[in-house]
């Protein structure tokens, strides 16, 4: 069986590892028991995509995600009200007691590029559930604890990984069962952050002021153990897998052979079109040769065709039972492997060389083909030869138009019909899983015609990888494609050349250092100031609460065709960074409850449009890059923002100058955004003129 490749402007065979569409590769020369097993194959390489259900079971886990969330940001953002204590206990500074909160909200953050990985591979549940048993031991082995740097370790780094294994479920599962509702759905799990905050400070309050803070410690071990029942709830979507066009043509009933020529006369169709789009150049119009006088397609004149323009003897006797579709590979004209007669075949064989090495095929002919091996690959290479082929079934007596690695192995290698089902179930396969806003926002969803369709376009699975496991050669037997993979997406920092996400990275980075500050010293400030420990909570819970507001008059402020969420967040950013400039200036009561509805409102813009802000600027298929590497930067910029404000605070005996420092931090974060729709339109323009600048080299 021979081959040789075509492109038709109408065809959509196959896509390669980067969801970009590559051109079917025809093979002639086949046999009806070979077209029937690469029939099968084809369909068995063809399965559907996970259509979220858009409610039922999906309520479920939104309510899931929303107390995953109260419990795991309830915690981080009120545990501020327990550094007093842990100062007081072990006799510590404020930067040293800061670093067991600030260590907390810093690894729940770094470790969720790897949580995606681990969460892609053994699912949401099960990430959870270990997740809730993590954080639950540290959190009571915390209880006993004897130093600062006790709590550090415990409290701070392994309850803040076992919160990393919580958090990023809770966020991603409800995106992964909404589509048209995902904004609804994600914005209702989201509001658990706030509602956490509002019910934690008044719960902290309350223990410290009848226990103390080792036995509210264990209580947040039992609260947080809860996490793993919540966590039952983010069962496995299984694919839904629809019938292909194929079967459409072919109801059920259908005899064989019938199929089988349906098929045929269609993929001959394509070849006569690859044909005469490879000819555009050539003085021959291919098309009046292909077609007959009644206008149909002449098999015998497409085959005879191939044979007189890819070094093959026209008037030679050979098969062309039929064509089938294997895979994808590109056309190349330029390198061509005519047919090699037996008995010149012979004598190249009996020189020895390096002909030594080629094997011989033989068809039901009799006539020879020469199959290149690997080791004159390499020397053939250079010169524009062809490189290699594998082996062929029979029917060898059509040509090969030859092209690099036409057969390889690589290309050969293909999951079984078993593993692309349970591939096609993983989330993080997929560019948008990451996306919180609506779905009008995207492009790719307005443009396609269905949701299946649009699935088909944002899915992106690792054939390569994937296969590769299933055959046990792969790079990392201790870790499975579902991971590595996952990891090597997360963590490509090719996207550091881009301006755009420079500027985004380093905003980043900023307002995290500076936002766990107000949550970590507002409590002592007010206590400076005089305020009783009952309104200290207020203050908190009103940061909570207002938190929730803002998250959602954001979304909806957000979709508004007319309002740009690039502004919205900068605004915000500024007047949370100003307002917490100026909380040394303020002493009543009333003001700090002001502030605190100012600072919760600017922290809600920021949470809720991080994901819309980053397609908007750097696109959809680069979203999982980008977030994967913010969450990094974010988390370590977490953990260094509460030590350093300590630090001054041990230095001046004042909290004023944190609150200067980081207020304009935060404040500074959102100003340096503003440019940046001019940055991502310059980033267009030179990378444009460069694909122009690279086509007329070319073409020149």
């Amino acid at each position: 069986m021979m081959e040789t490749t075509g492109r038709d402007d109408t065809d959509t065979a196959g896509l390669n590892d980067d969801n970009t569409t590559l051109p079917a590769k025809f093979v002639i020369g086949t046999s009806d028991e070979d077209f029937e097993e690469q029939a099968e194959y084809k369909e068995d390489i063809v399965p559907d995509h996970v259509v979220p259900p858009d409610g039922g079971w999906g309520w479920v886990v939104v309510a899931a995600s929303f107390m995953c969330n109260v419990v795991v940001d309830g915690i981080i953002f009120s545990c501020g009200m327990l550094l007093p204590m842990f100062k007081e206990e072990f006799e510590v500074s404020n930067s040293e007691v800061s670093w067991v909160s600030s260590l907390l909200g810093g690894f729940y953050l770094i470790v969720g590029p790897f949580v995606s990985a681990l969460a892609n591979a053994y699912g949401f549940r099960t990430v959870c559930i270990l997740g809730a048993l993590i954080s639950s031991a540290a959190f009571g082995i915390s209880s006993f604890a004897t130093s600062i740097y006790f709590l550090q370790f415990t409290f701070g780094i392994v309850g803040g990984i076992g919160f990393g294994f919580i958090y990023v479920p809770a966020v991603i599962a409800t995106g992964f069962y909404f589509e048209k509702r995902r904004a609804l759905a994600t914005g209702i799990a989201v509001c658990g952050s706030g509602i956490g905050n509002f019910v934690f400070a008044p719960l902290n309050n309350f223990m410290l002021a009848t226990v103390s803070w080792r036995w509210t410690l264990v209580l947040y071990a039992c609260i947080t153990l809860s996490c793993a029942f919540f966590g039952l709830a983010f069962r496995p979507l299984k694919p839904n897998y629809t019938r292909d066009q194929e079967d459409e043509l072919n109801p059920p009933g259908t005899p064989l052979l019938m199929r089988i020529k349906r098929a045929r006369d269609e993929q001959m169709r394509q070849c006569a079109s690859a044909i005469s789009m490879a000819s555009m150049n050539s003085k021959t119009n291919l098309e009046e040769a292909i077609y007959d006088a009644d206008g149909k397609l002449n098999s015998n004149t497409v085959a005879r065709t191939l044979l007189e323009r890819h070094g093959g003897n026209a008037h030679k006797r050979y098969s062309f039972p039929g064509i089938v579709v294997t895979a994808p590979e590109a056309i190349q004209e330029e390198t061509e492997t005519p047919l090699i007669e037996s008995k010149e075949e012979e004598k190249c064989s009996d020189d020895g060389g390096d002909n030594d090495k080629a094997g011989k095929v033989l068809d039901n002919n009799k006539n020879e083909t020469l199959v290149k091996t690997s080791d004159q690959e390499n020397e053939e290479g250079q010169n524009g030869m062809v490189n290699m082929y594998s082996n062929c079934p029979r029917n060898k007596s059509a040509p090969v138009l030859a092209h690099h690695n036409l057969l390889s192995a690589e290309h050969l290698r293909r999951p079984s019909r078993t593993t692309l089902r349970t591939e096609t179930t993983r989330p993080f396969y997929r560019d948008d899983i990451f996306y919180s806003g609506s779905m009008r926002r995207l492009s790719q969803y307005r443009s396609s015609e269905s949701v299946e369709q649009y699935h088909q376009s944002v899915t992106n699975l690792p054939l390569k990888e994937i296969a590769e496991e299933e055959e046990g050669s792969g790079k990392c037997r201790c870790c499975p494609a579902a991971v590595t993979s996952i990891l090597a997406r997360m963590f490509d920092f090719t996207i550091l050349k881009s301006p755009t996400f420079i500027v985004l990275a380093l905003a980043g980075f900023m307002s995290l250092m500076a936002l766990f500050v107000p949550y970590m010293f507002l409590p002592g400030y007010a206590a400076d100031v005089g305020i009783d420990k009952s309104s200290v909570a207020t203050l908190v819970s009103t940061i909570g609460i207002t938190n929730t507001i803002g998250r959602i008059a954001c979304g909806w402020i957000s979709d508004h065709p007319k309002v740009d969420a690039l502004y919205v967040n900068n605004i915000s950013l500024m007047v949370g960074g100003v307002a917490t400039m100026l909380l040394p200036f303020i002493t009543d009561q009333s003001l700090l409850l002001t502030y605190s509805v100012a600072f919760g409102a600017s922290v809600a813009a920021f949470a809720s449009l991080r994901s819309i802000l980053l397609v908007e600027l750097l696109g959809l298929e680069k979203l999982t890059n980008a977030f994967g590497l913010l969450l990094l930067f974010q988390g370590i910029a977490g953990i260094f923002g509460s030590p350093v404000a300590g630090a001054f605070v041990d230095l001046t005996n004042s909290y004023d100058v944190s609150f200067y420092l980081f207020g304009g931090i935060f404040a500074l974060s959102g100003v340096m955004c503003f440019p940046l729709r001019i940055i991502k339109r310059w980033e267009d323009n030179r990378a444009n003129n460069k694909k122009a600048g690279n086509c007329i080299e070319m073409g020149t």
